[in-house]
C-alpha cells in the first residue's frame, strides 16, 4: 500500500473530554496486518497502541485519556505504508473498501466535515507550486532578450496573485486545516507566498515561522524538529544576519516561555544545528537570552553550548590530570603572563578536526608571532589514540580525561561539536568562540 496522507480535522471549540478519544476503523482488505498507532509530541513519536487488524477489518484506535482531547497529527503505521491522520479532539470513523488504495477518495471519513477542505488545500497548493516551478524553469532557461520572456514573467505575476488569494482564503477558514497545512511545506522550502529568489523565499518562510506559526500546532504536527532545522538553516545559509537571527530567536522564545519543556527543547535544537554548522558566534549571541529565561533546568547535550565560553565571559579554569591528581588550572597560567591563548577542543578522527590539523602547522608560527599560545583539549576516550595524535602537534600543551564530550572541560565551555576554538586574552577573557582556523587568523589580524 502506498503511504497516503490522510487528514481528519474537526472543530477546535472543545471542552475537556471525559473519556478516551477514539477512531473507528473499517479496513477489511488489511486484515491480519500489524500496526502501531503513534502520537507526536515535539520530536517524540509516542506509540500508544500496537495490535493486529482482526479478520473482519473492524477495530478501534484509542487516544489515551492522558492525551485526550488530542489536537494534532497522529500516525497509523503499517510495515509498508499507513496513514498520517490529523486529530482535533473528537471521535470519528475511517473506512476503506478498496484493496489497494492509491488516492485520498479511497478513504471515507464520517464525523469529519473538514477533511475534504484540508485535502483540497493541500491539493491546490501542490497544483499552484507545480505551475510556479514550470514557469520558473522557463524563466531560468530563457534569456531576458527572448521575445516570450515578458509573457512568462506576466504569467508568474498572475500566479503569485493567485497563490496569495489561495493563502488568504485558507486562513479565512479559521480551523485546524489552515493552521497546519503550511507547516508541512516548510522543510521543503514552501512558503506562504511565491518568490523566484532564495533570499526572498527564505525571508517569507522565516517571517511565517517567527510571527504567524502556531507553536502549539507545530508541537503535535510531527514536524517540530524539521521546522526548527529550517529556521536555523534559513538564517545561517540564506539571510546571514546575526542581529535578525537573535531578534527572531527572542521572539519565538517569548511565545514558548509558558512551557519550560518546549522552550528547552527549542533552545537545545537551535544549539545543535548551529553547532553542526560551526556557528558558535550565533550561539554566543543568544546564550544570554537562554540563561536569563530561567526555563532551562539542566544544561546537557546540545544545551551545554549555552553554558560556557561565550564571547565576553571569563574563561573557565581547566581541570587537568597531573601527577598530583586532577587540578584546576587557569588558562592564563598555561599561557603565561604576556600571552593570549588559542584553546582548541577536538576529537581524533573528526573530519573537520583533521582538516584543521592539516592547516594549523603551516600557520602555527604566524599564530605564535601574535603572542598566542596553543592549548588543546581532546574528546578521545582511548589513551593510545590521544597520545598518537598529540605527538604530531607542534605544541606541547594537549590534554585529555578520556571521558569524551561529557568531560568536565567540554561541559564547562559548553562544547558539543568539534572542533571548537576559543581565543582567550591574557586577562582570561574569552574574545571569540569559533569553528574554523580562518576565523582565528582573521581575528588575530584585526
Amino acid at each position: 500500500m502506498n503511504k497516503i496522507l490522510a487528514t481528519i480535522t474537526l472543530s477546535l471549540g472543545l471542552t475537556a473530554a471525559t473519556k478516551a478519544q477514539t477512531i473507528q476503523m473499517n479496513l477489511p482488505y488489511f486484515a491480519g496486518r500489524a500496526y502501531t498507532f503513534i502520537l507526536f509530541q515535539g520530536d517524540k513519536q509516542i506509540a500508544v497502541q500496537k495490535d493486529s487488524i482482526p479478520k473482519n477489518g473492524v477495530f478501534t484506535l484509542n487516544v489515551p485519556k492522558e492525551y485526550a482531547p488530542y489536537t494534532g497529527m497522529s500516525r497509523w503505521q503499517l510495515e509498508n505504508g499507513g496513514l498520517d491522520i490529523a486529530l482535533s479532539g473528537r471521535d470519528f470513523s475511517i473506512s476503506c473498501m478498496v484493496e489497494k488504495p492509491t488516492k485520498q477518495d479511497d478513504f471515507v471519513y464520517k464525523g469529519d466535515a473538514n477533511n475534504p477542505l484540508l485535502n483540497a488545500l493541500l491539493g491546490k497548493q501542490r497544483q499552484l507550486l507545480g505551475k510556479a516551478n514550470a514557469i520558473n524553469n522557463v524563466l531560468n532557461t530563457f534569456d531576458k532578450s527572448e521575445k516570450n520572456y515578458p509573457v512568462f514573467e506576466e504569467e508568474y505575476r498572475k500566479l503569485q496573485k493567485e497563490y496569495a488569494a489561495f493563502q488568504q482564503n485558507a486562513v479565512a477558514q479559521k480551523n485546524y486545516a489552515d493552521s497546519v497545512f503550511n507547516i508541512f511545506g516548510i522543510p521543503t522550502g514552501v512558503g506562504t507566498e511565491l518568490y523566484r529568489t532564495q533570499e526572498a523565499s527564505g525571508k517569507n518562510i522565516a517571517d511565517y515561522i517567527v510571527h504567524r506559526l502556531d507553536w502549539d500546532v507545530l508541537y503535535t504536527s510531527g514536524h517540530w524538529t524539521d521546522v526548527i532545522a529550517s529556521f536555523v538553516g534559513i538564517h545561517v545559509g540564506v539571510l546571514k544576519d546575526k542581529a535578525i537571527f537573535a531578534t527572531d530567536f527572542w521572539t519565538i522564545g517569548e511565545k514558548l516561555k509558558g512551557n519550560a519543556t518546549r522552550y528547552t527543547d527549542f533552545a537545545g535544537k537551535v544549539a545543535y544545528y548551529l553547532t553542526q554548522q560551526g556557528m558558535d558566534d550565533y550561539i554566543a549571541l543568544i546564550a544570554p537570552m537562554v540563561k536569563e529565561s530561567g526555563l532551562v533546568s539542566r544544561y546537557e547535550g546540545a544545551l551545554m553550548a549555552y553554558q560556557g565560553g561565550s564571547a565576553g565571559s571569563h574563561a573557565a579554569d581547566l581541570e587537568l590530570s597531573t601527577t598530583n591528581g586532577t587540578q584546576k588550572v587557569p588558562v592564563t597560567e598555561l599561557a603565561g603572563a604576556d600571552s593570549s591563548t588559542l584553546l582548541i577542543f577536538y576529537e581524533t578522527g573528526c573530519g573537520l578536526c583533521e582538516n584543521l590539523f592539516q592547516q594549523l602547522p603551516g600557520k602555527y608560527e604566524q599564530i605564535r608571532s601574535k603572542g598566542v599560545k596553543v592549548v588543546a583539549i581532546s574528546a578521545d576516550e582511548s589513551e593510545e589514540k590521544f597520545k598518537s595524535k598529540a605527538s604530531t602537534f607542534p605544541w606541547k600543551d594537549s590534554y585529555c580525561d578520556y571521558k569524551g564530550k561529557s568531560g568536565v572541560n567540554f561541559r564547562n565551555y559548553g562544547v558539543v561539536g568539534t572542533p571548537t576554538l576559543f581565543l582567550i586574552d591574557k586577562n582570561g577573557m574569552v574574545k571569540a568562540r569559533m569553528a574554523e582556523l580562518g576565523e582565528v587568523l582573521a581575528k588575530l589580524g584585526e
